[in-house]
């Protein structure tokens, strides 16, 4: 396999890419291998086989997980005035 180097990426650029990868859950190599695979058309996964199916599973970011969580634990809490 062989290697690319991209030079010159900017502080925007590389910032876009860290919060992508972190969305992913991929590292910053596999995320941009992502990137670049889906914006050519090639159908080859994420590059993570576990990852290949997440559209399908409803698998959600890190950010949006933890914003489902803090919507949900609203649903923990119990009214001790409606147990009565």
């Amino acid at each position: 396999m062989k290697t690319i180097s991209l030079h010159g990426v900017d502080k925007e650029l590389e910032y876009k890419i860290r919060e992508k990868a972190a969305e992913y859950g991929l590292s910053v190599n596999r995320t941009l291998k992502k990137i670049i695979g889906d914006s050519l058309g090639r159908r080859g996964g994420s590059g993570d086989p576990r990852r290949d199916f997440d559209d399908l599973c409803g698998a959600l970011s890190a950010k949006a997980g933890e914003e489902l969580a803090g919507i949900l634990s609203e649903m923990d809490r119990i009214d001790p005035e409606k147990w009565r």
